[in-house]
């Protein structure tokens, strides 16, 4: 298919996403989407966005499917952006980005008419407010979950100023907690719609959590290491949060949660254990031969 020139432009993450020109046209609210394999899901996020003058989709350079060509239905403000961590990705939709405000979301979520109705007021209203923070609505397997420590509050509303995410897996933003506001609409999150998502997620998740914490230099992982945060994690989500109370779903997740705590933990034991693994399997190598 034929496509406007802007998509064949790739982009390197944060700073090279400045060398393009920002629109001398005033924008008040700007939606960044960064976005990955998304051509399901993207298009249900993209219709809810309407209220935004702005919508930017930034796509990891990951990505196989068809999700420039949904993107493209909806803006032409799309850039392809080599990987390098989740903040990055969202740091370069900031740069690309003309608003002054930005409403992260991804692919996965819906920005309810409540909550744009209520942010476009605050906005309208001269708000003083650096961000806001609104509820959070899960749904696994289409089912809305009510408790397993799933009732969720985010931050995800943001000026320009202070939209700049801080690390790759556990992107955090630096801004004053007496400067961000609260709005009830919620936003909706449809995620865990399947166990093989689940754990291509947790895949995904579990490699880039434990290379980050590996170069912080996290405490050597133990086998109490295991037990202790899997229990920890079911006690909290099962117990505590009754999270069984949601049937089907909450129990899979319940018992889900704990698997993907114990996975990272391994992934970051592995690369702790790496070059001792590599030399002992060299001294296999060279025993090998001997066994008869």
């Amino acid at each position: 298919m034929n496509r406007p020139p802007a998509s064949t432009v790739r982009l390197p993450a944060r700073i090279h996403a400045r060398a393009y020109a920002r629109s001398t046209m005033t924008v008040t609210v700007s939606a960044v989407l960064a976005v990955r394999d998304e051509e399901d899901m993207l298009e249900g996020a993209l219709r809810l966005l309407s209220f935004c003058e702005e919508i930017v989709v930034v796509i990891d350079d990951r990505t196989v499917d068809r999700t420039e060509e949904v993107a493209r239905r909806y803006t032409d403000r799309v850039h392809t952006v080599p990987f390098a961590g989740f903040g990055a990705l969202k740091n370069a939709g900031v740069e690309l980005a003309n608003g002054e405000w930005i409403m992260f979301c991804d692919a996965d979520e819906r920005v309810t008419p409540r909550l744009a109705r209520e942010f476009m007021a605050a906005v309208q209203s001269g708000t003083d407010r650096l961000a806001f923070r609104t509820p959070t609505v899960n749904f696994f397997w289409g089912r809305r979950m009510y408790h397993g420590g799933w009732r969720e509050e985010h931050v995800k509303i943001v000026k320009r100023d202070y939209a700049l995410h801080e690390g790759d897996v556990h992107e955090r933003l630096s801004i004053p907690a007496d400067r961000i506001g609260w709005l009830d609409g919620e936003r909706w999150h449809f995620s865990h719609r399947s166990i093989e998502e689940n754990l291509r997620k947790t895949i995904n998740y579990g490699r880039l959590d434990a290379a980050e914490r590996h170069a912080a230099g996290a405490s050597p992982v133990r086998v109490r290491t295991f037990i202790r945060a899997m229990v920890r994690d079911f006690a909290w989500r099962m117990v505590r949060r009754t999270g069984w109370r949601d049937g089907m779903p909450g129990t899979i997740e319940g018992i889900y949660q704990p698997f993907s705590v114990f996975f990272a933990a391994v992934l970051l034991w592995e690369l702790q254990q790496r070059d001792d693994a590599a030399r002992r399997y060299e001294h296999l190598e060279r025993i090998v031969g001997d066994q008869v």
